[in-house]
């Protein structure tokens, strides 16, 4: 039996875990999210196009905000960015949460200032989160990177498990669905419980900040053919997590002629994906970092293809079942390749 790597700071597993709430705080407010446009379309009278604003705010610079904080990490630290994404993360909610006394005293237009940049600071949280928990994880656990990784993005099906369910609940077909302030306000909880595991904690360096490695030579490991290759990879399986999971509730949900069932079927891929990612370690053991990446691209292309001509409910959940085991491991073994094959990239090559 294999002895686990140890942990390269005494705090590892809090900092892993404050991470895993990071994340899984942005899963809430995403699934959440999806749930209460239609709230806010009948209480302030809001157009598609306009909610088409306000939840593209929610996406608005993510990526640009994962690649600047990631040029910051180094130099600023990755504690002083974690509560920085923290206080971005409650400042968003208070806006959001402002919609209805912005309405009442301006009207229209005041509430929808207050969605917007309530969720275009979401975005603003996530990205900065994003780009501090990976570069953290990987140096906190240097000898079992892709296990731990995987485990950290557990956090996000497991955000959009806690999401989906409260929206199935909370706006059940047929009656009067909870006041949407009442959903939002859940995304509140991870939110508060990493920002109590961030008190007093001791932030590790990367491992390139560590090894003297300048910031000229981070940046110039952006530039190796490989990394590009990677970057762009990785920038499509960013579109298959975030871009196909904003929608695919809804198709599922038509083709089992219910949003219900729909949401429900997104519940249990996002548990699927919870539970798998706890068991990348044993897996890449096996079959290697890279091994893993190209049967989770089999599947996930053969799971997609698959709901495409999907027309039962059986075969929708069997689809859905492939597709998600597909795309499981994708996002956050990609990260771990790169922090394995870059280590001299510091937090900016993982970002």
């Amino acid at each position: 039996m294999s002895v686990p790597a140890p942990a390269a700071a005494p705090n590892a597993q809090r900092l892993l875990w404050a991470g895993f709430m990071a994340i899984l705080a942005a899963g809430v407010g995403f699934s959440i999210r999806g749930g209460i446009l239609g709230q806010w379309a009948e209480q302030y009278g809001f157009t598609m196009t306009e909610l088409g604003k306000i939840t593209g705010g929610g996406l608005t610079g993510f990526g640009i905000i994962i690649l600047l904080s990631s040029f910051l990490a180094d130099t600023l630290g990755y504690g002083r960015l974690m509560f920085l994404a923290f206080a971005t993360h409650f400042v968003s909610a208070v806006l959001t949460l402002a919609a209805g006394a912005a309405f009442a005293s301006g009207g229209k237009e005041a509430a929808y200032q207050c969605l917007f940049w309530g969720m275009f600071l979401f975005a603003i949280g996530n990205g900065i989160a994003e780009a501090v928990v990976n570069p953290l994880v990987a140096t906190l656990f240097p000898d079992n990177k892709t296990h731990y990784l995987n485990i950290l993005h557990a956090g996000w099906p497991g955000g959009l498990i806690v999401g989906g369910l409260a929206s199935y609940f909370m706006n059940p077909d047929g009656a009067k669905p909870v006041g949407w302030q009442t959903q939002m306000s859940l995304f509140m909880v991870p939110v508060v419980l990493y920002g109590v595991m961030l008190l007093g904690q001791k932030f590790p360096k990367s491992e390139a900040s560590a090894a003297g490695v300048s910031l000229g030579s981070m940046v110039g490991q952006l530039f190796a053919p490989l990394m590009l290759v990677l970057l762009v990879i990785h920038a499509m399986v960013g579109y298959v997590e975030l871009g196909t999971d904003s929608w695919i509730s809804k198709i599922t949900g038509n083709i089992m002629a219910s949003p219900q069932k729909g949401l429900l079927l997104f519940v249990y891929t996002s548990a699927l994906m919870f539970a798998l990612r706890f068991f990348a370690g044993p897996i890449v053991h096996r079959i290697s970092p890279l091994g893993l990446l190209f049967v989770s691209g089999i599947l996930g292309f053969a799971g997609l293809n698959l709901l495409g001509v999907a027309e039962s409910g059986l075969i929708c959940v069997v689809a859905a079942t492939v597709y998600a085991a597909g795309k499981t491991f994708l996002w956050p073994t990609m990260l771990a390749v790169v922090s394995e094959q870059f280590p001299k990239g510091g937090a900016i090559t993982i970002g």
